[in-house]
């Protein structure tokens, strides 16, 4: 009898990588894909994932099988017109990072692919919906998109994922990492988006979750420093914005 396979998006950082660090405790097949965008961080993520992969299959833990990692090109991206123009009708009236289009498009057809997250996506789908829980005997609890009681346009979007994080924060990931002897995998993953004399640069939107989320310890003073220069900036502005309202004023 062959075993589950269990397809991921793995992007090398802190969420996707503590779910393969879970998935590597199971009697399972672990096919990570990673889909190439041309950041400026690809390097720093295919690297972290490389390393980790390696610690990973030889941890005295590990019972899962990690199938060689499978990247997909920006050319190699799969077409679903439908649910490209479901994005776009979101996108007019709610923020949502494009990512969500190509990456929709891809799980359309590899339905049942995990996505590793626990915030931004979760929180919009129960704004336009629900989900709902399935507890599977090989790979524990995940959560999947309640089709009956959701938008029409979310279940095209996000209708096809398992995600195994919902009920996780990125410290109750970090204490599960250390309590299981992952510590060196932990360290090992890369979440900037934007990298600064290659350490994390503190003011890209997956560094600010990070340090919002108390991982201070994953960023030098430098990568700190320019956090609290952009909230400062940005309180500021906040005070600003209602006061040139209030007089009247448009100019910077």
């Amino acid at each position: 009898m062959s075993r589950k396979k269990v397809e991921i998006f793995w992007t090398g950082g802190f969420d996707s990588s503590f779910r393969v660090t879970q998935l590597s405790r199971c009697d399972v097949d672990i096919q990570p894909y990673y889909l190439a965008d041309n950041r400026d961080s690809q390097e720093y993520e295919l690297n972290a994932i490389k390393k980790i992969t390696e610690v990973l299959r030889n941890h005295k833990d590990t019972r899962a099988e990690i199938l060689p990692l499978i990247t997909v090109s920006v050319e190699e991206r799969i077409a679903a017109p439908e649910i490209t123009a479901a994005y776009d009708r979101i996108h007019k009236n709610q923020r949502l990072g494009t990512q969500y289009d190509w990456l929709g498009r891809f799980a359309s057809v590899h339905p049942g692919i995990e996505l590793g997250i626990h915030e931004q996506a979760i929180e919009f789908i129960n704004k336009f919906g629900s989900l709902k829980t399935v507890d599977d005997p090989d790979i524990g609890q995940y959560w999947i998109v309640d089709k009956e009681n959701t938008d029409k346009d979310v279940c095209l979007i996000f209708g096809n994922y398992h995600f195994p994080l919902v009920k996780y924060s990125k410290p109750l990931m970090r204490k599960e990492y250390i309590d299981g002897g992952y510590e060196d995998v932990m360290n090992l993953s890369w979440f900037c988006y934007n990298p600064v004399d290659g350490k994390p640069c503190g003011v890209c939107y997956p560094c600010m979750c990070t340090i919002q989320e108390g991982l201070k310890e994953r960023f030098d003073k430098a990568a700190l420093k320019r956090y609290r220069t952009k909230m400062w900036n940005r309180r500021i502005y906040q005070i600003k914005k209602p006061i040139k309202k209030l007089l009247g004023r448009t100019d910077g």
